[in-house]
């Protein structure tokens, strides 16, 4: 990837975080006015959200050169598969974590 194609990148990285911290807003507010069956969906979708933005954020940092992208790692025991229910990946807290200790 050359330099402008980077920093183009690195531009519409920032707008995805920025939409996507506008969305987790917004999903707030719903699931704070839903109840059962409607409350479970909009939290599963808070979730992804929340994944999506660690990810955005992660993938800046690595375009950046503060740390390397890592390798996708083959789970044999299926515990990170694609359709998980209840909670966060573990690779995305795990990420969250580093950025933590990254920031300034």
């Amino acid at each position: 990837m050359n330099v402008n194609e980077r920093s183009e990148c690195l531009e519409a990285l920032a707008a995805a975080t920025n939409q996507l911290r506008l969305a987790q807003a917004s999903i707030a507010q719903v699931r704070a006015q839903s109840h059962g069956e409607v409350y479970e969906q909009v939290d599963l979708i808070a979730k992804r959200v929340y994944e999506l933005k660690i990810k955005a954020e992660w993938l800046r940092y690595v375009l950046l050169g503060k740390m390397p992208i890592q390798p996708k790692v083959e789970d044999p025991e299926g515990r990170q598969d694609q359709d998980r229910r209840v909670g966060i990946d573990r690779r995305v807290a795990a990420m969250q974590q580093r950025l933590q200790l990254m920031a300034p």
